[in-house]
């Protein structure tokens, strides 16, 4: 989620708020009651930042990436075809590249903080700028219309839900169906594959968090003032109209472009994004601590179905 204009006032701005920034991912007013946890430890050396280009959250490494996610659902298709094809039955294999945008980090740091690149802000406003997101049927082809028997096999379970252990002809079905087994082949597990819970649970939940953090809640406040300057009213960044009903039209509007432009531009002046990815990295950094050894296991997961997925496509 880049660069802008504007000097003085907006640097002494961003300097009071990086001040403040001295400790962790503070538990701040949550909208749930939490437990009291011990206090978190500093965020260091907290950085100017529109930019989010380079920026690499800590749990990025325990997430599947793009790319890696395609090849296992394309792994698994072949796989399920070849389960398929055992029992007598074609099942269309996909036959084109798997996708792969290379636009998405896998926390999503490009659109993790709203707009951030006033260039582009400029041009689309809230619009996602083309080739930037894969569309919805990118890499998609229209799938087979399966039949009962098609269903039971690639499911695992009879039409009212109930487990099939055999098939119409009484041969054994394997636990889930072939997409089971295709799944099982590639994590070991057939009903789990790409992330795990516990990585998305604490990628989502530092945002969330870090929020309601006093220090990420004072910067949004002075986000909000520097936009009321230009005659904008929004309370924090994720309150920008960047889904209001008036800028999803195919193509932005001067009226989006142009509260487009001041929220990058206050975005720069205050140093929201340096503040607050500071402060969402170090929300999972605490959240990682307390679950170092689960994480040791899904980087090993990662590897197991990254090596099975190239073991069926063939580097």
């Amino acid at each position: 989620m880049r660069t802008r204009t504007t000097q003085l006032a907006g640097r002494i701005g961003a300097l009071a708020v990086l001040s403040a920034v001295v400790a962790g991912c503070a538990e701040g007013q949550a909208a749930e009651p939490r437990p009291t946890v011990s206090a978190p430890p500093p965020v260091a050396d907290v950085p100017v930042r529109l930019d989010v280009g380079s920026l690499v959250l800590p749990i990025e490494p325990y997430l599947f990436t793009d790319r890696q996610v395609a090849r296992l659902f394309r792994a698994r298709a072949v796989l399920t075809a070849s389960c398929m094809e055992r029992f007598g039955l074609h099942w269309p294999a996909p036959t084109e590249p798997a996708a792969d945008t290379g636009t998405l980090n896998p926390a999503n740091t490009a659109h993790r903080y709203g707009i951030t690149d006033a260039r582009l802000a400029a041009r689309h406003g809230y619009h996602a700028a083309p080739g930037t997101v894969p569309s919805r049927t990118e890499g998609k082809s229209k799938g087979p219309n399966p039949g009962p028997e098609e269903m039971l096999l690639l499911t695992g379970q009879h039409e009212d839900g109930t487990r099939a252990s055999k098939d119409e002809r009484g041969r054994p079905v394997p636990v889930d169906g072939c997409q089971g087994e295709a799944t099982k082949a590639l994590s070991g597990d057939p009903r789990k594959i790409g992330n795990r819970e516990l990585v998305g649970a604490i990628n989502i939940g530092s945002y969330r968090d870090s929020q309601q953090d006093p220090r990420v809640i004072r910067v949004f406040r002075t986000w909000s003032q520097c936009m009321r300057q230009y005659g904008y009213t929004y309370a924090d960044p994720t309150r920008a109209p960047g889904k209001a009903a008036e800028f999803t039209g195919p193509k932005a509007t001067e009226a989006e472009i142009a509260v487009a432009r001041r929220d990058v531009e206050c975005k720069r002046r205050t140093n929201v994004v340096g503040v607050w990815s500071s402060v969402d990295a170090a929300c999972q950094r605490r959240a990682m601590e307390e679950k170092a050894r689960e994480l040791a296991a899904v980087r090993r997961d990662i590897r197991t179905q990254v090596t099975n997925a190239d073991r069926v496509l063939g580097k």
